[in-house]
């Protein structure tokens, strides 16, 4: 049996009834106060403004993060500090703890001041700048917990506890977060403040303010627990390292532990991530309530003249199908004569190739008429198959129907599940394009073919215009047979958006891409123009997100007098802090009120109507366009009711079937036969009352 070398941690020998107690443990641990006193001081980063206002409960779930990544970046620096300092099976001492914290400032900060000058350019620098930053304010962090140790426990004579190790690491941070406000207060005064009326944190009340406070003690306390349960595994498996080597590993030992802890925390979340993405996929695939059958209408999939299988286009293909308008709603709207709109969907499940399913959708064009329309519109949807109705149905008012919309799925998923998928997206858009073009080359009179995308649609739909090297060029759509598009609320990862911004000339030489806030600053299309139009609100997280950001800054955060508007200029980049609030953002940027157009954020629906014509030169009179405003915005607020009715109905009708089947009746209710407004005795034949058992 292998003999364990006598454990020299200094601790443990002066303090032999402190390091009996797991908790006292735990505070005394210089790696736990480092972290503790760096979670502290992050905490000040994360109550910059940024560009939403964000809800206090959002704040402090925004805190709370923040300070739990700084707490186990800083815990695993100081634990490499120190393993450096330490000689092999010892813990190092005072003094090498404090050469080694110099070291780890002056050199941190020298390397991230260096890298910093290429950190915008270069992913590398900017991981070296990153670096440099964490390792510098872990050494202090850790420098200072060594400090406090020293002065309370060594020279005042203090007995170790929670009050003499952690509230000095948290007045360690406190000092830092009250230097970090004082200069953001100073840098806002010097470069002006950007939309002053938006604050960092919006909807104080006495009832919000309790679920923060909530919120930030459960944080609290959640990352108490979890750094305490972290530092308890981290001294488990140090021992266990300890037994398979036959010795005391020190220093070298608990950041091998550390190490180990982190790698599977991130494995475990890659894990978790995967899961939920099939759990979702799932239910984007469901059949809603409002709309459990297929189309009757023969323009559109799934119809009576369509080879659209009505179970292969998820959710959001049914619900498009099912909400087109037809040719007398149009005319009430405008005024004219107009013929009915044709949409068609090419349903993700629809065939196992992309091959297969742009057969189907050629199909279904052939079929319903699509080629005899002045209009076809190409509309990449986002990751769950959504093609904006509004978008839809103002284009089917400005051509009094002349139009088919063809929406190509490319998964069943939010946008944020479906990155990963955009090549194929892509590759099924060309290829569409490309049979369509084959199909239009014997036209006399072709119809114009449009590609119009909002989001992930408009990445999807930008991206599918490369050259032979792969390289976003412009000139591709002319090739493709396309005579126009508009992208709203361009996505960050767009190569074309990257490639347009970076070098216009060799990516668009005719210059038929534009870029507007909103389609006011730019006038009508000239009649033999073609035009690409970006909308992007200067406030758009969607934009202006990315994940280089957790260790890179973005390109909209450079000098503050360079910034662009909407960016506030006080804020400062901070690693992973921005990347948090960027985050938070992008949640809130994607809340809109049915019937409610606002111009913010990732809302384009306001620019909808204004931007068709912009882009592709519809028209139509003063009277008209506000018709059409009016109307978008009443079906918004009709389909949201009646998609919530029929969802509460159903989940009442699911509720009534289980308590009669508790009661021994199989009987299946309609939602028809649900209406609060009979009574019993009212009902239709179908559902038979049954009074209810003695005591129920």
């Amino acid at each position: 049996m292998r003999r364990l070398k006598p454990c020299r941690d200094r601790t443990a020998q002066i303090r032999p009834e402190f390091a009996s107690g797991w908790l006292q443990r735990w505070a005394s641990d210089s790696t736990t106060q480092a972290g503790i006193a760096a979670a502290s001081w992050s905490v000040a980063g994360s109550l910059a403004r940024s560009l939403l206002p964000r809800h206090p409960v959002q704040q402090a779930v925004a805190s709370g993060a923040t300070a739990a990544i700084h707490y186990e970046l800083a815990a695993t620096a100081w634990a490499t500090l120190q393993a450096f300092a330490a000689k092999p099976g010892q813990r190092p001492s005072v003094r090498a703890n404090m050469v080694v914290a110099g070291i780890g400032i002056a050199g941190g900060l020298g390397v991230s001041a260096a890298a910093n000058v290429l950190s915008r350019g270069s992913m590398m620098a900017a991981t070296a700048s990153t670096a440099g930053r964490i390792m510098s304010f872990s050494a202090l962090a850790g420098g200072a917990s060594v400090l406090w140790d020293s002065a309370l426990h060594q020279k005042a004579g203090l007995r170790p506890s929670v009050p003499t190790t952690v509230i000095p690491a948290i007045t360690t941070g406190a000092v830092v977060v009250a230097s970090s406000i004082v200069t953001r207060h100073r840098r806002a005064q010097e470069y002006g403040m950007v939309a002053p009326e938006r604050h960092a944190i919006s909807g104080l009340s006495p009832t919000a303010t309790a679920q923060a406070a909530g919120i930030a003690l459960a944080t609290g306390v959640g990352l108490a627990a979890s750094t305490a349960a972290e530092q308890l595994l981290a001294h488990q498996l140090e021992r266990g390292l300890n037994w398979a080597v036959g010795r005391d590993t020190g220093a070298i030992g608990a950041l091998i532990a550390h190490g180990v802890i982190l790698s599977n925390l991130t494995l475990a979340g890659a894990v978790a991530l995967s899961a939920v993405t099939a759990r979702i996929q799932q239910r984007g695939d469901i059949v809603e309530p409002a709309y459990p059958a297929p189309p009757s209408s023969a323009f559109v999939s799934c119809g009576p003249m369509s080879v659209m299988p009505f179970d292969s286009i998820g959710k959001e293909g049914r619900r498009f199908v099912l909400m087109a308008l037809t040719a007398p709603e149009i005319t009430a709207i405008m005024n004219e004569s107009a013929i009915p709109p044709i949409r068609i969907v090419g349903g993700f499940e629809s065939a196992d190739s992309l091959e297969g399913r742009v057969d189907l959708m050629m199909e279904d064009m052939h079929r319903l008429g699509a080629f005899d329309r002045s209009v076809i519109v190409i509309g990449p949807p986002t990751g769950v198959g959504y093609f904006n109705y509004s978008i839809a149905e103002a284009l089917e008012y400005l051509t009094l129907g002349d139009c088919a919309i063809v929406v190509p799925q490319y998964a069943l998923v939010p946008s944020a599940l479906a990155l990963t998928q955009t090549k194929k997206a892509e590759e099924l858009t060309r290829l569409l394009l490309q049979r369509i073009r084959a199909e239009l080359s014997n036209h006399s009179n072709p119809p114009r073919i449009l590609l119009i995308g909002e989001s992930l649609g408009a990445n999807v739909a930008l991206d599918c215009a490369v050259d032979a090297s792969g390289h976003p060029y412009v000139p591709v759509f002319d090739e493709l047979g396309v005579s126009g598009g508009l992208y709203l609320g361009v996505p960050f990862r767009t190569k074309m958006w990257h490639a347009w911004r970076a070098d216009r000339m060799r990516t668009d030489p005719h210059y038929q891409l534009e870029l507007v806030s909103e389609p006011s600053e730019i006038g009508p299309r000239p009649p033999d123009k073609k035009r690409h139009l970006m909308v992007v609100h200067h406030d758009d997280p969607v934009n202006k997100y990315g994940f280089r950001m957790i260790i890179q800054p973005p390109w909209w955060m450079p000098a503050p007098a360079e910034r662009p508007p909407l960016v506030p200029r006080e804020s400062k980049y901070r690693p992973f802090t921005t990347f948090i609030l960027a985050t938070v953002d992008l949640f809130n940027g994607m809340q809109s009120k049915p019937g409610t157009f606002v111009r913010t954020a990732h809302d384009y629906r306001i620019d909808i109507r204004l931007g068709l014509q912009r882009a592709f030169g519809f028209t139509c009179t003063s009277a008209q366009a506000d018709a059409i405003e009016h109307a978008l915005r009443e079906r918004e607020r009709e389909w949201a009711t009646k998609r919530m009715v029929a969802r509460k109905l159903d989940k009442a009708r699911r509720s009534i079937e289980r308590q009669l089947a508790q009661w021994g009746e199989s009987s299946t209710i309609e939602l028809a036969d649900i209406d609060p407004t009979s009574s019993i005795r009212e009902r239709p034949t179908g559902f038979r009352a049954i009074s209810a058992p003695p005591g129920s």
